[in-house]
């Protein structure tokens, strides 16, 4: 009757682990809300992140795999110094609105969160780090590349008969022309390679050789589908005058080639990996310590952006649905993720100008000046030239009826005008360590008189001008 007692035991314990990281997880999520609502706006409703469903079913499975070997600390352990770096890290870099390193450090967050309450085990770093490839980070990969992919596709057509140039990332086919944009990167192959490469080494491979030669089969496959993907488009273009459906429907070929090449991988993979080893046993656990678990909760709250923030819960419900007007000359400046706009019609030494504010609450992670969307000039300005100054951009261009005419913009921060998005965001930082969040943009714009636009530029930077103490500019209203 004992042995049977233990087992159930075993199987209960296991059941609590599991509950306690999924405690863990949901405090984090919680806490965290801002950050979590970023990662799945700009992950799982992105095609390059399709695969972003599963991870979360691929965590559970890894908890579920480990649930017995897990062991809860009795007392507080030092992993509570890295967690605290990297909260009071986070809680900076959020407020900073830097996206990207909020992102990548969430799931380190979760991973010394589990780390301060479970003893260490290495399940717990696949389970809270896998989650880094449903976090849209891996963007900074797809410039290189795309310039690998361009290299490559212009070394392989030198070899065929079909005649090509190359300028840029466009291919120049006597059939017509190919751009090889963000898209043909094989980003989207290279990440879900690499996310099943890992995870099969976890729970099939051991040895660092033998774990090495999966990995470069795994990474070089994918980057062979991309090129062989791109070549057969540019082919099949050329033979079919750019009449080809499946030029149109290129995105399933990917996967068309992608999926045998997988089988490869994993065969190449069950002929690599050994019998698993004897499972270990149940360990008998005791009950999780309520003070250990109280340094861990309180650590959160402290640098919690959701306590932060409260009551809002999305800051981007707080965007303004008023759009700025156009004027006769241009159309309306490029901007988004506004708390608020106004449009005036000025006179500045008998000039006659129209000037925009463009006012940023800082809430969350896009609501921000620095917003990668904001690019200000309106799409299919006819630009002739633009110049830059410390703190403002200016753009000459032609209006609609053909006229010299001159933009004129500047980013504002709590600590004066900047002229690019770079120097706000460096600015930032000392800016929220004395609580000071808000950001805008301000821009004016004017009909020349002569192509020089030499009386029209003083005028706007003398308005500009007048936003260089921005004490006025981000007032509270009440």
């Amino acid at each position: 009757m004992e042995p049977d007692n233990v087992e159930q035991g075993h199987a209960n314990s296991g059941n609590l682990q599991a509950i306690m990281v999924l405690v863990v997880t949901a405090s984090v999520a919680l806490l965290f809300w801002p950050v979590l609502l970023d990662v799945w706006r700009y992950s799982f409703d992105d095609g390059t992140y399709s695969h972003a469903f599963l991870i979360p079913l691929v965590a559970l499975y890894v908890l579920y795999d480990c649930r017995q070997e897990l062991q809860f600390r009795q007392a507080p352990s030092l992993w509570l110094i890295p967690l605290i770096l990297c909260l009071a890290l986070e809680l900076l870099l959020y407020l900073s609105q830097i996206s990207l390193p909020v992102r990548a450090l969430l799931p380190f967050v979760l991973l010394f969160s589990l780390l301060s309450v479970f003893k260490h085990h290495k399940s717990l770093y696949v389970y809270a780090l896998v989650m880094l490839f449903a976090t849209p980070i891996w963007g900074i990969l797809s410039p290189p590349l795309q310039t690998l992919s361009t290299n490559v596709v212009e070394m392989v057509m030198a070899y065929t008969h079909v005649p090509s140039f190359f300028e840029g990332n466009v291919v120049s086919i006597p059939s017509g022309r190919f751009e090889i944009a963000n898209g043909c990167s094989g980003l989207r192959y290279f990440i879900t390679s690499l996310f099943l490469c890992l995870l099969y080494i976890y729970f099939n491979i051991r040895g660092a050789r033998k774990a090495a030669t999966f990995f470069v089969v795994c990474m070089v496959g994918a980057l062979l589908v991309n090129w062989v993907r791109i070549i057969i488009i540019i082919l099949v273009g050329h033979e079919t005058q750019m009449q080809s459906d499946l030029i149109h429907d290129h995105n399933n070929l990917g996967w068309y080639l992608y999926i045998p090449y997988l089988l490869f991988a994993f065969y190449v993979g069950g002929k690599l990996a050994q019998d698993p080893l004897p499972r270990a046993k149940p360990v008998e656990v005791s009950q999780p310590s309520p003070k250990v678990f109280a340094y861990f909760i309180l650590a959160l709250l402290v640098f919690s952006p959701s306590l932060l923030d409260w009551p809002v819960v999305d800051a981007n419900q707080l965007n303004s649905q008023q759009t700025p007007s156009e004027v006769l000359y241009h159309r309306s400046l490029q901007v988004s993720q506004y708390q608020s706009v106004e449009h005036q019609t000025l006179s500045v030494d008998d000039i006659e100008l129209q000037q925009w504010v463009y006012l940023f609450s800082g809430l969350g992670l896009d609501n921000k000046a620095s917003f990668y969307l904001n690019e200000v000039v309106p799409e299919n300005m006819r630009v002739k030239k633009t110049e830059n100054t410390l703190r403002t951009n200016f753009v000459y261009f032609r209006s609609r009826a053909n006229q010299p005419a001159l933009l004129a913009y500047s980013y504002a921060g709590a600590n004066g005008l900047v002229a690019n998005r770079g120097a706000l965001r460096s600015q930032r930082f000392s800016e929220v360590l004395a609580g000071k969040r808000k950001s805008a943009i301000v821009a004016a714009s004017v009909l020349c008189a002569d192509a020089s636009c030499t009386r029209e530029r003083a005028a706007l930077e003398q308005q500009l001008g007048l936003f260089e103490n921005t004490k006025l500019l981000f007032q509270d209203p009440s």
